[in-house]
């Protein structure tokens, strides 16, 4: 049975049913160990931190694997609809926008220079920098997949 995936040219194909659900999957691995030592620093504390600062990344874990699997089943599960996978690959362009929000709105409220160490690049570490750089490859590729660089979505 021919599935929503099989309208992709071979390349987008490979991106969005592998590449990207792996690097989503790499994503929760990181979130879940960088959560852990604040859950630790409030059970420690003799007034632990509000249940609502530690619900958020607690939660951005759960949240990225409903993306993923979303994504999935949009793909795999789906009859071939082109509408329907133009549609997933602007909700997952807009997924990368948010990325960046997310990322520099944390920068600007844990650091004293707020909004300006948001952008200040060069005093970023090499981790912060390949949280930057990231939604720009997959953002490359979404767009290029709609505007048909690697070939026309069938349908």
């Amino acid at each position: 049975m021919a599935t929503t995936a099989s309208l992709l040219p071979i390349i987008p194909r490979i991106f969005f049913l592998y590449l990207e659900p792996v690097a989503i999957s790499y994503g929760m691995l990181m979130n879940y160990s960088s959560r852990l030592p604040i859950f630790e620093v409030s059970s420690g504390a003799t007034k632990s931190l509000p249940t609502q600062s530690l619900f958020v990344p607690a939660q951005s874990t759960g949240f990225l694997f409903n993306m993923m699997l979303y994504g999935l089943i949009i793909l795999l599960a789906t009859p071939p609809s082109k509408r329907l996978l133009q549609l997933h690959i602007w909700v997952l362009i807009i997924a990368d926008f948010t990325h960046w929000a997310g990322l520099f709105s944390t920068i600007a409220a844990n650091h004293p220079r707020g909004w300006a160490a948001a952008f200040d690049w060069n005093g970023w570490d090499a981790q912060t920098m390949q949280l930057a750089k990231y939604p720009i490859y997959t953002l490359a590729m979404k767009f290029a997949t709609l505007a048909g660089v690697f070939g026309k979505i069938q349908g």
